[in-house]
């Protein structure tokens, strides 16, 4: 019964799949920030004064950032949403 409930629910994900959450946009942003701490180029140009999670954040906003999220399914689909 739970299984028929999710697969049924499927086709309703598939509406939001451009949107990321709340947990998925701070996972970015940290990531980022860690990458950028460690070295890694900006993808945008840098504002002065601007924190390194400020940075993180500005390119998500400006959808500069070089990751994706993995999105599983409860019928074992497995999605793959860039952010770029």
């Amino acid at each position: 019964m739970h299984r028929e409930l999710n697969i049924a629910l499927y086709p309703i994900f598939g509406v939001f799949m451009d949107v990321l959450t709340r947990f998925e946009r701070t996972r970015l942003i940290s990531a980022r920030a860690l990458q950028i701490s460690l070295g890694a180029p900006v993808m945008i140009k840098e504002v002065k004064g601007a924190s390194i999670n400020d940075l993180a954040r500005l390119e998500l906003d400006a959808k500069a950032t070089p990751l994706a999220i993995l999105r599983e399914f409860p019928n074992g689909d497995v999605k793959r949403v860039e952010v770029m």
